[in-house]
C-alpha cells in the first residue's frame, strides 16, 4: 500500500511539475513575441505606445490557478534577466526586483477574484471590473512605484510624470488588445461564447472579407487611412451585434491589429499616439457593447425559456378545464336522464293517478286532491327545470339555433318582460362542445341579466367565422357590480367556459352590460357530453 500511494504521490508530483515547465515555457515565449512586436511601437527611447507583454501577464494571472502565480512572477524575472542580456550583454537574475510592485498587482487580482466584481467575459459587470482591474494595475506600476525604473534617475518634473502617463497608457492599451484575445480562446466553452459551427464558420468567412477589403483599400488609396480609422467602431458595432462578445473580440482584434501592423511599418510616433488612442476606443466599445449584447441575447432566451413554460402550462390548463366540462357534462346529462326516466315518470303516473281519484272521489276529497295535483304539478314543474338545467334536451332536440331564438331562454325573457333579439349566422356545422359551451354560456348570460341587469332588450349574436366563432351577448340594464351573496360566480363560469376550449371572454359595461367570447375552431381538446 505504502509502494502504490509513494508511486500515486510521484506521479502527481512529475504531472504538476510538467504543468509548471509548460507554462513557463508558454509564457516565456508569448512574453517574448509580445515584446518584439512592441518594440516596434516606440514613440520615445524604451517606452512603447503598445506594450503587449502587460497583456501577456494580466492573462495569465486571470486564467491560472494561484498555485502558478509564483512560476509568473519567477518567469517575469528569467524575461527580464534575457532582456538585459540581449540588449546589455549582461545577465542580472534579480528575483526581488520590483517585488512591492509585483505583490500590490497579485493582491489587487486576489481581490478582484475574491469579490463580487469578478473580472469575466460572460456580462458587463464583469468586464467593468476588467476594465477597472486593467487601468488600476497599469497606473500603480508607474506611477505608485515608478521608482524601481531607471528612468526616475534621468527624467524630473513634467518630463517624468508625462513618462509614467505614457508607459500607463502602453501597458493600457496592450492589456486592452491582448487580454481579452487570450481569455476568450482560454474560454472557447464558455456558453456565451458558444456558436453554432454553421454561424462560426460565417463569422470567419465575415472577418476575412473585412481583413481583404481593409488592405485593399489601404493598397490602393493609402491617403483614405485617416478615413478608414475612423470609420473602424462600425464593422466592430455589426459584429457584436451579429455574434455577441466573440464577434466583439475578433473584430476588435482584427481591426487593431491593422492598426498595429500600419504603426510598425511607419514607425511615425505621432501616428502611433493616434492609433493607440483608437485602439483603447475600440477595444473599450468592443467588450462593452459585447457583454450587453450577450446579456440581452441570453436574457431572451432566458424570457422565451418562460414563454414556452408558460404556454406548456397554459396548455395543459386548457386540456383540463376542457376534461372538467366533459366530466361535467357526462355527469349532468346521466342525472337528467336518470331523473326524466324515474322521478319523471312517478311524477307523470301520480299525477294521472290523482285525476282519476278526483272523478271517482266524493266532494270532501276533491279539495285534497286539488291540491296534490298542484304540488305534483308544481314538482314536475321543478323537475322539468332541473332537468333542462342539468341537460338542455332542447339543444339535442332541437338544434342550436333553435334553442336560442325559441326554446327556454328566450320563454324566460319573455316571462321576464325583457324583449329578446337573437341573430345567429350558423352557415356550417358547429361542434358539439362549442354549442354547449355557447348554450351554457348564454344561458347564464341571459339567467344574469334577469336577476341584476333591470333592463327591457337583450340582443343576442353568434357569428361563425372561418376558425373561430363570436358570441356576443349585450343588456340596455345596468352594469353588473360585485355582490358579497354572488361572488360573481356566474361571470366566473363564462370565463372558465371559454377557456375550457382555449378562447378568450371580456366584458364592458359601455351601454349596459356586454359578454363578448372568442372560441377557436381548431381547439383539439374539445369538451364533449
Amino acid at each position: 500500500m505504502n509502494s502504490l500511494s509513494n508511486r500515486a504521490s510521484i506521479s502527481s508530483f512529475a504531472h504538476e511539475l510538467g504543468l509548471q515547465l509548460l507554462c513557463a515555457c508558454v509564457y516565456f515565449v508569448l512574453l517574448g513575441g509580445a515584446f518584439w512586436l512592441s518594440s516596434f511601437l516606440e514613440t520615445a527611447p524604451e517606452s512603447s505606445a503598445i506594450y503587449l507583454p502587460a497583456g501577456v501577464k494580466l492573462a495569465f494571472a486571470l486564467l491560472l490557478p494561484y498555485r502558478f502565480w509564483p512560476n509568473l512572477w519567477l518567469t517575469s524575472r528569467l524575461f527580464a534577466a534575457y532582456l538585459g542580456l540581449h540588449y546589455n550583454q549582461q545577465w542580472q537574475f534579480e528575483l526581488w526586483h520590483g517585488f512591492w510592485q509585483e505583490a500590490f498587482f497579485f493582491t489587487t487580482l486576489w481581490l478582484f477574484k475574491n469579490s463580487r466584481w469578478q473580472v469575466s467575459l460572460r456580462s458587463s459587470q464583469g468586464v467593468l471590473a476588467f476594465l477597472l482591474l486593467a487601468t488600476l494595475s497599469c497606473f500603480s506600476k508607474w506611477l505608485l512605484f515608478g521608482s524601481a525604473f531607471e528612468f526616475t534617475t534621468w527624467l524630473t518634473g513634467d518630463q517624468l510624470l508625462q513618462y509614467q502617463i505614457n508607459m500607463s497608457l502602453g501597458d493600457l492599451t496592450g492589456i486592452i488588445l491582448l487580454t481579452p484575445l487570450l481569455m476568450a480562446l482560454a474560454a472557447c466553452r464558455w456558453e456565451h461564447l458558444h456558436l453554432a459551427k454553421r454561424k462560426l464558420i460565417h463569422l470567419y468567412l465575415v472577418l476575412a472579407c473585412l481583413l481583404v477589403l481593409s488592405v485593399s483599400i489601404y493598397l490602393l488609396r493609402p491617403d483614405t487611412y485617416g478615413l478608414l480609422r475612423l470609420a473602424s467602431l462600425l464593422p466592430i458595432i455589426w459584429f457584436c451585434y451579429q455574434f455577441g462578445m466573440l464577434g466583439a473580440i475578433c473584430s476588435a482584434t482584427l481591426i487593431n491589429g491593422l492598426f498595429i501592423v500600419e504603426a510598425s511599418l511607419t514607425q511615425q510616433p505621432s501616428n502611433t499616439y493616434i492609433s493607440q488612442l483608437f485602439i483603447l476606443a475600440n477595444g473599450i466599445t468592443s467588450l462593452v457593447l459585447g457583454a450587453a449584447i450577450n446579456e440581452l441575447k441570453h436574457n431572451n432566451q432566458a424570457l422565451q425559456k418562460n414563454n414556452s413554460e408558460l404556454q406548456a402550462l397554459l396548455q395543459k390548463n386548457i386540456q383540463l378545464a376542457g376534461k372538467m366540462v366533459q366530466v361535467q357534462e357526462s355527469e349532468r346529462k346521466h342525472l337528467s336522464q336518470e331523473l326524466h326516466d324515474e322521478l319523471g315518470q312517478n311524477l307523470t303516473a301520480l299525477k294521472t293517478d290523482l285525476a282519476i281519484l278526483s272523478q271517482l272521489g266524493d266532494k270532501a276529497a276533491a279539495a285534497i286532491i286539488s291540491d296534490l295535483k298542484n304540488n305534483a304539478n308544481s314538482m314536475y314543474d321543478s323537475v322539468y327545470q332541473l332537468m333542462h338545467y342539468l341537460r338542455p334536451r332542447e339543444l339535442d332536440e332541437l338544434g342550436l339555433a333553435a334553442a336560442l331564438k325559441q326554446g327556454q331562454c328566450a320563454a324566460l325573457l319573455q316571462k321576464a318582460g325583457i324583449e329578446y333579439q337573437c341573430r345567429l349566422e350558423l352557415h356550417s356545422h358547429v361542434p358539439e362542445g362549442h354549442q354547449i359551451a355557447l348554450y351554457r354560456i348564454s344561458q347564464e348570460a341571459i339567467t344574469n341579466c334577469i336577476k341584476h341587469s333591470n333592463a327591457s332588450l337583450l340582443r343576442l349574436t353568434i357569428n361563425l367565422a372561418k376558425d373561430h366563432l363570436e358570441l356576443h351577448i349585450q343588456d340596455n340594464g345596468v352594469a353588473l357590480r360585485p355582490c358579497a351573496d354572488s361572488g360573481h360566480y356566474g361571470l366566473t363560469f363564462i370565463k372558465e367556459r371559454a377557456l375550457a376550449l382555449g378562447g378568450v371572454c371580456r366584458f364592458s359595461t359601455d351601454d349596459g352590460f356586454t359578454i363578448d367570447v372568442s372560441l377557436p375552431l381548431s381547439t383539439p381538446h374539445v369538451a364533449k357530453a
